[in-house]
């Protein structure tokens, strides 16, 4: 288990980080978002113990990362590290050795290269791939001793939307097999999709946290979408505070939730069926939205 406890990280006059407290238990896949410059890859770097000083503590199974075993954690940092000028194969051979993975046969090496579907050959050099094909193999390179703890500092970055799919899954799987895998992303829907918990970070305090479930259960769900070919207007009243329609689309947004219940009572008495009536709490992309307006 990671525990973060307390940690302030400060750069001359500004406050990176400021009393983050949370922990990721075994075997989950954990979030972190945040805008440019919340404190997300200042808070990675603490963890893997990249800078000597800062206030509070970080452990992993009560140990500090300097004292854990190399192999045991995998990193793959917003700065993109790869040598263009090798050839594929050696960097990744390269990065096994380093965390000491002892033996990789061609054939295994094979198979992950194919797995991550990468568009060029072993026998190419990193230049010649596009940015996309580098970010794979970089990714690759993260996972492919099979480390017991990754950081994913946005892995999705640049990617299009296949091969965002594509990284997911393998994510996903890498996960199914035991590895704790924490990440960051500006896309909402890549961290609602993935992540068991998350944190947001705004000005390096934590102003998030908990699954994304709790997360957007936990706001009253104002937001009421029907579809209709019929005129909704007819519902507006004092208890809406925005009616707008889009199509066959209405959204009304309502001040308080309860009230839900009233309209659909009389689109039932007016109309009788509509094909769609959601009531869903905010997205994580929407309330993300509300936070980032918020004073911290």
């Amino acid at each position: 288990m990671l525990k973060v406890n307390n940690v302030t990280k400060s750069f001359g006059d500004v406050t990176a980080l400021d009393h983050v407290t949370f922990e990721v238990g075994d075997g989950e896949l954990f979030g972190v978002i945040g805008q440019n410059g919340a404190g997300k890859s200042t808070l990675f770097r603490c963890i893997m113990d990249f800078y000597s000083k800062y206030d509070g503590e970080i452990t992993y199974n009560d140990k500090k990362f300097s004292k854990l075993a190399l192999e045991k954690i995998g990193f793959l940092p917003e700065e993109r590290s790869l040598d263009p000028k090798r050839k594929v194969e050696d960097q990744i051979r390269y990065f096994a050795k380093l965390n000491k993975m002892k033996f990789l046969s061609d054939t295994k090496l094979k198979e992950w290269f194919d797995y991550f579907e990468i568009d060029g050959k072993l026998s190419s050099k990193i230049k010649e791939l596009s940015k996309g094909n580098q970010q794979k193999v970089q990714l690759l390179c993260s996972l492919i001793y099979k480390p017991e703890f990754v950081i994913l500092d946005e892995p999705f970055s640049g990617l299009d939307p296949y091969n965002i799919r594509l990284l997911q899954s393998i994510i996903k799987d890498i996960n199914k097999e035991g590895t704790t895998i924490m990440f960051s992303s500006h896309n909402m829907e890549n961290v609602e999709s993935l992540c068991n918990k998350l944190i947001m970070l705004k000005k390096g305090k934590i102003v998030l946290n908990g699954s994304p479930s709790e997360i957007r259960n936990s706001y009253e769900r104002k937001k009421l979408i029907v579809e209709s070919d019929k005129d909704l207007f007819f519902l507006n009243d004092e208890n809406i505070e925005i009616l707008s329609q889009d199509g066959n689309m209405w959204t009304f947004i309502l001040k308080d939730e309860d009230y839900a219940k009233v309209i659909f009572r009389k689109i039932v008495d007016e109309i009788g069926f509509v094909p769609y009536f959601d009531q869903s709490p905010p997205s994580l992309n929407e309330i993300f939205a509300r936070k980032v307006k918020e004073n911290v």
